[in-house]
């Protein structure tokens, strides 16, 4: 394998970038602190099997539902980086192996399969250490050649790296070298994602991030369709394949709010038997621009349409009944409807998670504009 134009970059800079990431990381573990997360003991949820996964504190013995994003960490990222940082390329192997099957999923009904290419992507914009994470992935390559995990993990380090070159910057408005650097790296992720075993064709995760490579590449709408389809035999239920699909869609990647729209109803019906509406308002979930939203008295040609929103979110909560994100972002869709009654009922479900809440809006101007009051403590 050969680099070219890599940087480790200063060590001012790197330290600037780990604070401004660790903030949030500090902020989880002083809520979260002396607790586990994890499945719910067998009598647990054989008592109540719509408990899941709980947050548990070994001091004050109790348990409670633990927020999604917790377990994306601790259940799901952390396990990867662990692994990543101390170069345990068997436990790397061993992870990716058995969440491709999809047996392994949070409450939210995503596979964790998603943290992997997470994980490895923030470690590698966050220590910035390209140079170094290149030989370490040639390190991997060596040490176990027939690998199908390395080959995506290096398709995600050259997204990541391309990234790096792009910075916010939109295509046609960069410098020609950043732009030129940015399309290089695109490419090394494909061919990276091509040099993959035989083996790597059963998991689905490949097959998302070539369906995001391609929409950054801005491929020909027939390539983009054609490794849709290869995606969807490999992993139907693998929900970024259809979020990354989703994305080749949008209005800002050359498609519009019409095409947008036609997708998400086109997926739900695709994935009726798992998923259906569910997958309508998931893929709404990536694009929460209230502007966007119908509220009350709206355009019945609004997109996208509140009746599908809530009978998507609807759908997901009785499927997931222990998803805080699931519930958070319902209850952000429903604070931009007019629906009261019904922003007060999920409001209640959700009160003392909302620093969890991925709502999309501050649920104080939500609680005001909806007349909720928090129940008085002791009450």
């Amino acid at each position: 394998m050969s680099l070219r134009g890599a940087s480790d970059g200063s060590p001012g800079a790197g330290r600037r970038r780990l604070a401004a990431v660790l903030a949030p990381v500090a902020s989880m573990a002083i809520a979260c602190a002396l607790a586990f997360v994890g499945p719910a003991p067998a009598r647990a949820q054989a008592a109540a099997p719509e408990i899941g996964f709980q947050c548990t504190s070994r001091q004050l013995a109790w348990r409670s539902l633990c927020p999604d994003g917790y377990l994306f960490f601790y259940a799901g990222e952390s396990l990867v980086d662990q692994a990543w940082q101390e170069r345990d390329f068997a436990r790397l192997d061993a992870l990716y192996a058995a969440w491709c099957t999809g047996a392994e999923r949070f409450p939210d009904g995503r596979w964790k399969l998603m943290t992997y290419g997470n994980a490895l992507e923030k470690a590698f914009g966050l220590w910035n250490r390209w140079v170094r994470d290149f030989e370490r992935l040639g390190d991997w390559r060596r040490e176990r050649p027939d690998s199908a995990a390395v080959s995506f993990a290096e398709a995600t380090y050259w997204y990541a790296y391309a990234w790096r070159a792009r910075g916010k910057g939109v295509i046609g408005s960069m410098d020609k070298a950043d732009e030129d650097l940015y399309k290089d790296r695109l490419a090394r992720a494909k061919a990276a994602l091509d040099s993959a075993p035989a083996t790597a064709e059963a998991c689905p995760a490949p097959h998302a991030l070539r369906l995001t490579l391609l929409t950054e590449e801005g491929a020909a709408e027939a390539e983009l369709q054609a490794a849709f389809q290869r995606a969807v035999r490999a992993g139907k239920q693998y929900h970024s394949i259809w979020l990354a699909m989703a994305r080749h869609h949008e209005p800002g990647r050359g498609g519009s709010a019409e095409a947008y729209e036609r997708f998400a109803r086109e997926a739900a019906a695709a994935t009726r038997d798992f998923e259906g509406m569910g997958m309508y308002a998931r893929l709404y979930g990536l694009v929460p621009r209230p502007r966007d939203m119908p509220a009350s008295g709206g355009a019945a040609a609004a997109m996208p349409a509140w009746e599908a929103l809530n009978a998507g979110y609807a759908d997901l909560m009785q499927r997931y009944p222990s998803s805080i994100h699931n519930l958070g972002k319902y209850l952000g869709v429903a604070c931009r409807s007019g629906d009261s009654a019904l922003y007060r009922r999920l409001r209640r479900q959700i009160e003392g998670y909302e620093a969890s809440a991925d709502m999309a809006v501050p649920v104080l101007s939500c609680d005001r504009r909806h007349g909720y009051e928090r129940p008085s403590k002791g009450s």
